[in-house]
């Protein structure tokens, strides 16, 4: 029932009656609550891995792309990218790079996407994968040279640079770009096998002691995709040619407009450099929280507390007391949501602002450590997400 009291004025209150909840109720409902958060950071992990992955590898590869010097494609006069015409003789062959990580060159494949374009680094570890895309096997020629060109990529998270490689048909053409050459290969079959038959990418695949005679190119990758990588996914390619990048570039990657304005991928990924670093966004949104959180606790303090209802504009309501026993409203038994929006200052509009920012702090914190801490640690999870801390 509704109990009246008297205020320091003598004028009568109306308070809303307080209700007792079973502690086994309690109990379940908390229980729950902590469930399906579990399962929401679960949700929230998978998409770490598939998507934000991705972001950060871009992210580096954009910085990468910008601060290289590459020769321009040549062009027409009216601004039409030509197409480089093969060359004959032996194709130029590169230097090995004497350091890991060293950006060798980019690499194109047009059946994937005419906006597929990804950095090739000296190094296959997980730490050159992770952050740069895919990376040259450090024991394999450099591209052009006769032998077996070897070249790793992710299947699934950062950035998936061999994600379609499923999709490949014989015929396509697998480009690679250097500062001057670009370096043409053909695709002709693929094979499945375990991580420990690194035969693969012998100068003569799966031929130990073979002398080479033909210019290879061998694409590695787990499988299957999502999931525990039990195996490696193969790709075999041979040369078909090389040609100047000053001369244009290969007809594969020509793309014409409607004015009949040939171009190509030259800058691809660029939306994720619009992203700032989630420790920024964190720390934006913790001085929002911070803001509305002392703003409303001046001026409305903490109504969910006072037994009395208060309105949107802070005044007790008698009258609500009155229609909310009419109507005989259910109230929803505590729990951990239940209590962090209460002990939020504020009307009810307020504290649930202030309880979204709350968690979407939490999320971008799983997101920056959280979710990279667990992926390190945890053998399984490591396991499955080839996660390997990057140092900057």
């Amino acid at each position: 029932m509704v109990q009246n009291k008297r205020s320091d004025d003598g004028r009568a209150q109306s308070l809303v009656p307080h209700k007792h909840y079973s502690k086994s109720g309690i109990i379940a409902g908390v229980l729950g609550e902590i469930l399906l958060t579990l399962a929401v950071l679960c949700a929230f992990y998978i998409i770490w891995q598939l998507w934000w992955t991705g972001v950060v590898s871009e992210q580096e590869q954009n910085k990468q792309f910008t601060s290289t010097s590459w020769v321009t494609p040549g062009k027409t006069e009216s601004g039409s990218y030509k197409i480089a015409q093969p060359q004959s003789g032996n194709p130029p062959i590169l230097p090995q790079p004497s350091h890991a990580g060293e950006v060798l060159g980019e690499l194109y494949i047009p059946r994937f996407s005419h906006e597929y374009k990804r950095l090739i680094v000296q190094g296959t570890t997980l730490e050159q994968l992770n952050r740069h895309g895919v990376g040259h096997y450090t024991q394999t020629p450099m591209f052009g040279a006769i032998g077996n060109v070897g070249i790793a990529g992710h299947r699934e998270g950062y950035g998936s640079p061999l994600g379609d490689v499923a999709e490949l048909q014989k015929g396509d053409e697998i480009i690679i770009r250097t500062n001057e050459y670009w370096y043409v290969y053909s695709y002709q079959n693929k094979q499945i096998v375990l991580p420990s038959d690194t035969e693969v990418i012998l100068p003569v695949p799966n031929e130990p002691g073979a002398k080479p005679t033909e210019r290879l190119l061998t694409l590695t990758t787990c499988t299957p995709r999502y999931g525990i990588p039990t195996h490696r996914w193969v790709a075999y390619a041979t040369f078909k040619y090389w040609a100047y990048v000053k001369d244009g570039i290969p007809a594969a990657l020509a793309t014409q407009n409607s004015n009949g304005t040939v171009s190509f991928p030259e800058n691809t990924n660029a939306w994720s450099e619009y992203i700032p670093p989630l420790s920024t966004l964190i720390w934006w949104i913790l001085a929002a929280y911070i803001v509305i959180f002392l703003a409303a606790a001046l001026v409305w303090r903490w109504p969910s507390f006072d037994r009395r209802h208060v309105n949107a504009l802070g005044q007790t309501s008698i009258s609500h007391v009155k229609t909310k026993r009419r109507k005989k409203k259910k109230q929803s038994e505590p729990g951990l949501y239940s209590a962090l929006l209460k002990i939020q200052p504020g009307v009810e509009m307020i504290r649930w602002v202030l309880l979204i920012l709350l968690l979407i702090i939490a999320i971008l914190a799983m997101f920056n450590w959280g979710y990279p801490w667990l992926a390190e640690n945890i053998p399984y999870l490591s396991h499955a997400s080839n996660y390997v801390a990057v140092q900057n």
